[in-house]
């Protein structure tokens, strides 16, 4: 037999490749992120993430040789070769593989890993066939016992001198050309699962980068601001009045993971007065609560079309204080709007 297809490594080594292409592909689209979001750190940690499990997915992939070859005078593993003559006994035994499943399942459901806590650890053997050599042992394992048994049948064609026993201690350190299902393997699988949920649904958020509110069309408020500004003239000079222009940011749908966008904002107008005397401000406020359709004692009133953002707040205080709110607008309309609010700030009488 000059060759034996190791099946089931060569599937664990496929699906690494597998997880190195997600990896990497989670990391280009994590790094994205990093652009729609820079201050929030979920897609930094999300794309040093990626790395590593690239890293450690390819690292294990290459320790995982597809194939092993029975050539004239050595098994290759891969690039790694294992001469015949090195070869000093060999053995054949079964090694549960419960270890890695409960600690995979006991932090991902508590109900499944109870119950793979409550069966045979007979029920989860993997055949193995170890090769003693005088560098230390070679362990190889198998999901069957027919693929054992032709990998046992090329050894034995090539070292037919050498006795097969049976028994294996998996406590005993071999080298594993093959997945270890231990307690390690289970934590990396969960891990593995893990990152990939976590990772999916990061990268979903970025599909939806709508606004909590708006945005709001920059035109007609503009125009809304401009006609509640021609209905507020003939007011007495305020010169006591401080103008306080603020740009607020503007949450995003999902806020949480993307923070506010930073390519709208809400723009305040506030007017405030602590000398003005209080007979003084309720005319004010009164004559801007006509103007703006608010009632008498009503605090917060939307202005204009329904499809518009633009409030008017005049919170019930002994001072004068107004507040005029764009709603969410696109970054490039805040100088316009601005003026309109000076417009309609000068319209009141402030300076």
């Amino acid at each position: 037999m000059s060759e034996i297809r190791a099946l089931p490594l060569s599937r664990a080594r496929r699906w690494t490749w597998v997880v190195v292409a997600v990896a990497l592909a989670f990391a280009v689209w994590h790094g994205y992120g990093i652009t729609v979001a820079p201050e929030r750190p979920f897609f930094w940690i999300g794309v040093a993430s990626d790395v590593l499990v690239a890293v450690i997915a390819w690292r294990l992939g290459r320790s995982w040789p597809a194939e092993a070859r029975f050539g004239p005078d050595a098994i290759a593993f891969g690039r790694a070769g294992l001469p015949y003559a090195s070869i000093t006994d060999v053995r054949r035994g079964a090694v549960s593989a419960k270890p890695f499943w409960l600690a995979f399942w006991l932090p991902t459901s508590l109900v499944i890993g109870l119950i793979v806590a409550l069966r045979p650890s007979g029920d989860f053997d993997r055949e193995v066939v170890e090769l003693g050599t005088r560098g230390g042992r070679v362990r190889t394992r198998w999901r069957d016992h027919r693929a054992a048994e032709a990998f046992l049948a090329a050894v034995r064609e090539k070292l037919p001198d050498v006795e097969a026993g049976y028994g294996v201690d998996p406590a005993t350190y071999a080298k594993d050309y093959s997945p270890r299902l231990g307690v390690g393997g289970g934590f990396l699988a969960f891990g593995l699962g893990l990152w990939l949920i976590l990772g999916g649904w990061f990268g979903l958020q970025l599909t939806d980068r709508s606004l909590d509110r708006g945005p709001f069309p920059a035109a007609p408020t503009s125009a809304t601001i401009r006609e509640l500004a021609a209905g507020l003239s003939g007011f007495a000079p305020l010169p006591d009045v401080a103008r306080d222009f603020t740009e607020w940011p503007c949450d995003r749908t999902n806020d949480l993971i993307l923070g506010p966008d930073p390519h709208a904002a809400d723009l305040h107008l506030k007017l405030e007065s602590r000398t003005l005397p209080e007979s003084q401000a309720d005319v004010v406020e009164a004559r801007l609560r006509q103007a703006s359709g608010m009632d008498p004692g009503q605090y917060l009133q939307h202005y204009g079309p329904d499809d518009l953002g633009f409030e008017v707040d005049i919170p019930e205080d002994g001072d004068l204080y107004v507040e005029f709110s764009t709603g969410c607008v696109g970054d490039d309309a805040l100088p316009g709007l601005r003026d309109d609010f000076a417009q309609l700030a000068s319209a009141m009488g402030a300076p």
